[in-house]
């Protein structure tokens, strides 16, 4: 279940981009309250929903607390310098600077902050002497202008808050003078007199701070000088006192190491002349790090150095010898911690919030990451300094699929190099060497596993093995399987989904176990094939389209029928041989049929002469007593069928002059024309409209009396037997007369000459215009607008019968009529060709 939610959140998450934010120095005061907001993030953040965590993992973190409702950083502890300092966290001699590091994570992107704090130093210390009184013993015969040191007040706070001047607080002796030094030293003006005074009593005070004396701070101390009249001489180191000595000592230094042998002399014998040694009860820090012999001054290592927690000791060391009154010596020792290559570099791995990391080994990216994405950061880190704490972080795979790239000194990107493709490789692993650069090298190695998730990326496919044409018999049984469809797709876990498209009979089908299923009969004569397309679809919708081809045998289950089982035929009298009778069709829906055909009876194939097609001629002449009706069989090897057919003879008379029939006009005579009919008829004009103009004759001779354009006549024939009554006869006088095809032509090249013309005439006009506007520019630039008008309507007409016109268009109409006219005029009208062309043009220019 939980690599479900796991697939669940990558595939609902997105890409998002990564940088590496170095803010600006943020100066924080030590003694800011809890709860100060630092930083403010959304000053370089864009508005989103931020989530932020350390990616600094040292004890400086829990000092901050990271708001995620305000996106600020605010101090959750107080940041006591002089604490910070002794946990070494920041320096103790210089400004106190520390780095965080956080990482910003939205629902888009992820963001490495690095933010440097300076934390200034207040005045927050008092100062203090370790005892409240000190004694000192001097002899009487010590010599003028002796120096001598006195105890030193301690303050954590740096300068100017820290200690600035020492000073007698009524110093109402004049044998004793205070050098201000940041080391208190009192020097002797006079001879000391013990039987003069035997104890002096001086007040030291320590002021902290650059304020006037009444306005600083203070600590005193009392300082009780008792006079000694015996061992005037005070033990003397071999090096110069008035120098600090310095040594080097490795803090892999091992412990009960004899660091150094300090060494002093005293002139005095006996007891005055022996030396003891011992550390200055002020600095009681190095106490717990070293300790000294008392006898011969030797300094020894009791605790184990830390580089990384302090880099330098101060020991203040006290000679004094076994006299009476004895005056002790100080020396100082600076320790100087050698750093050593004694840390294991350690490394930090987290990853952007869109790629899962497990156990800080397994990532898990998706198949389609795109290149430069990144994948993991690193951050690295070594408690040693300089080449002993440099590091370098390298990369160990034998595939080049990631790089490295280094943020800062101690962040690093792996990003993806090239593109991956789970069905070709699901798991990679590679390796981070992580090493110092000290004497000797350490070294740690990671190793990762990278695991490729799935996505939705292939399409699905068919086997190419199969044919998926397929030959059947018709009438075949419903719900039979036909095939079964095999799918494949590299895809991890996908789903195929078959379904059938332009498949509009409901025929087929597809069931749970992928088979085509024919649902149906299948019958030949509806539809010979069926041609669809069979479509795979996986669960996001890539499909992958097959034709299916289904092809059925014909089979002879259909019988032959005609469409008719009656007709009838009629025939002029005494047709001549080889005259075309008819043509019977039967129907038979199987493709494949072979059907002849057989007169019936028999002896009807002495008249007639049926083909194998169907068609019948007659074979000889033969009255209607000796043929009357006969029958046609059709066979197709299993099913007949029979049409009766009757024949009629049609004895009524026929007008052989066509019609339209043109007469050119050549005299103003009366025009006569002979009609010509099928056998000896009289001929008559019935319902004539211009009955006054003509004049038929019952022998076919028709007299035109006026010379209008054109007639149309209903002409009455009869003969022995039967009439007949030829309608709208279309009678055309004219001065030529011309075939269609003639006057198609004469009208095409009319038209054509016509339009070049307009063609010629519009461009002459454009190109004057133009020219007029060019001239009255050249002439006069500044003359009052004018507007230029003008227009051309030219209107064209031949043979128009109707007076709409559009603008440069070309219409023609042929038209027939075959009921009769009202008119001679109107006749003629709607059977001539009429064409128009009509051409307008304006234009209006304006010139200055």
């Amino acid at each position: 279940m939980s690599y479900f939610w796991l697939f669940y959140f990558l595939i609902n998450s997105s890409i998002i981009s990564a940088r590496y934010i170095r803010l600006s120095t943020v100066n924080c005061s030590e003694l800011s309250p809890i709860g100060t907001s630092i930083t403010q993030f959304l000053d370089v953040l864009p508005r989103s929903n931020w989530e932020f965590t350390f990616l600094t993992q040292t004890l400086i973190k829990s000092y901050f607390l990271l708001d995620h409702l305000k996106s600020t950083l605010i101090i959750q502890r107080l940041l006591d310098r002089e604490n910070l300092c002794q946990l070494n966290l920041c320096s103790c001699l210089n400004e106190c600077l520390i780095k965080l590091e956080i990482n910003a994570i939205s629902n888009t992107s992820t963001h490495i902050f690095s933010l440097p704090i300076h934390i200034f130093d207040e005045n927050d210390n008092y100062c203090y002497f370790s005892n409240e009184i000190f004694y000192l013993n001097l002899n009487e015969n010590i010599r003028v202008n002796t120096r001598i040191i006195l105890p030193i007040a301690y303050d954590p706070d740096l300068p100017p808050n820290n200690i600035q001047s020492y000073d007698f607080l009524q110093n109402n002796y004049t044998e004793f003078h205070l050098i201000n030094h940041l080391t208190p030293t009192m020097i002797i003006r006079k001879q000391l007199d013990r039987e003069t005074l035997e104890k002096y009593q001086l007040i030291l005070c320590a002021y902290e701070g650059i304020h006037q004396q009444q306005q600083q701070r203070s600590c005193c101390t009392k300082i009780i000088i008792n006079i000694i009249d015996i061992n005037d001489n005070s033990p003397k180191f071999e090096h110069n006192q008035q120098f600090p000595l310095l040594i080097n000592v490795s803090e892999s230094t091992p412990i009960r190491t004899e660091l150094i042998q300090m060494k002093a002399s005293d002139s005095d014998e006996g007891l005055n002349g022996q030396i003891r040694y011992r550390f200055s009860k002020w600095d009681q820090a190095t106490n717990e790090i070293f300790e000294i012999n008392s006898e011969n001054g030797s300094i020894i290592l009791i605790k184990q150095l830390d580089y990384e927690k302090r880099t330098k000791y101060q020991l203040h060391i006290q000679a004094k010898d076994m006299g009476i009154n004895t005056l002790p010596t100080y020396a100082t020792v600076i320790i100087q911690v050698i750093d050593e290559n004694v840390c294991i570099p350690e490394v930090f791995i987290f990853s952007p919030p869109d790629i899962q990391l497990v156990n800080s080994s397994s990532i898990y990216i998706f198949e389609n990451i795109s290149l430069n994405t990144s994948i993991l950061y690193v951050t690295v880190s070594d408690g040693d300094s300089g080449e002993n704490g440099r590091i370098t972080v390298g990369f160990i795979s034998t595939y080049s699929f990631l790089y490295l790239q280094k943020i800062n000194n101690n962040t690093y990107m792996f990003s993806t190099k090239s593109l991956f493709d789970r069905e070709e490789k699901s798991f990679y692993s590679f390796s981070i060497i992580t090493y110092d650069h000290g004497q000797p090298s350490h070294s740690i190695i990671n190793t990762f596993n990278l695991y490729l998730l799935d996505i939705n990326d292939c399409y699905p496919y068919f086997d190419l093995l199969t044919n998926y044409s397929f030959t059947i018999d018709e009438n075949n049984e419903a719900n039979v399987i036909l095939h079964t469809i095999q799918t494949f797709d590299s895809d991890e876990n996908d789903q195929i989904i078959l379904k059938l498209e332009n498949e509009d009979n409901n025929l087929f089908d597809i069931n749970d176990q992928n088979q085509l299923v024919i649902k149906k009969r299948l019958d030949y004569e509806i539809q010979s094939s069926y041609h669809f397309n069979l479509t795979a679809e996986d669960l996001i919708g890539h499909r992958t389209t097959i034709p299916i081809h289904i092809y059925l045998n014909d089979i002879n289950d259909n019988p032959v029928r005609f469409l008719t089982n009656f007709t009838q035929i009629t025939i002029h009298p005494n047709p001549s041989p080889e005259t075309f009778l008819g043509h019977v069709h039967v129907e038979d829906k199987d493709s494949n049929a072979q059907i002849t055909y057989h007169l019936q009876p028999n002896s009807i194939e002495n008249f007639i002469e049926l083909k194998s097609n169907g068609s019948f001629y007659i074979k000889r002449k033969f009255s209607q007593k000796e043929l009357r009706q006969f029958d046609i069989l059709a066979n197709d090897s299993f099913h007949t069928d029979l049409i009766h057919i009757e024949i009629l003879i049609d004895d009524r008379p026929i007008l052989k002059t066509s019609s339209p029939y043109c007469f050119p006009l050549r005299t103003n005579d009366q025009i006569r024309i002979q009609l010509e009919a099928s056998s000896n008829v009289t001929f008559a004009l019935q319902n004539s409209s211009s009955s006054s103009d003509l004049f038929l004759f019952p022998t076919g001779l028709l007299i035109v009396k006026s010379l209008q354009k054109n007639y149309s006549l209903d002409i009455f024939l009869q003969n022995e037997n039967s009439s007949s009554i030829f309608r709208n006869f279309i009678l055309l006088i004219q001065s030529e007369c011309h075939t269609n095809d003639s006057n198609q032509s004469y009208l095409f090249i009319i038209i054509s000459c016509l339009l070049c013309l307009i063609i010629i005439i519009i461009t002459m006009i454009i190109y004057l215009c133009f020219q007029q506007k060019k001239f009255f520019e050249k002439k006069n630039r500044n003359l009052t607008p004018l507007s230029y008008s003008s227009s051309l309507n030219d209107t064209l007409f031949f043979s128009s019968s109707s007076p709409q016109f559009t603008a440069m268009t070309i219409i023609s109409s042929n038209s027939s009529s075959t009921h009769p006219p009202t008119n001679p005029s109107s006749s003629l009208s709607s059977s001539s060709s009429s064409t128009y062309i009509k051409m307008s043009r304006s234009f209006e220019d304006e010139m200055i």
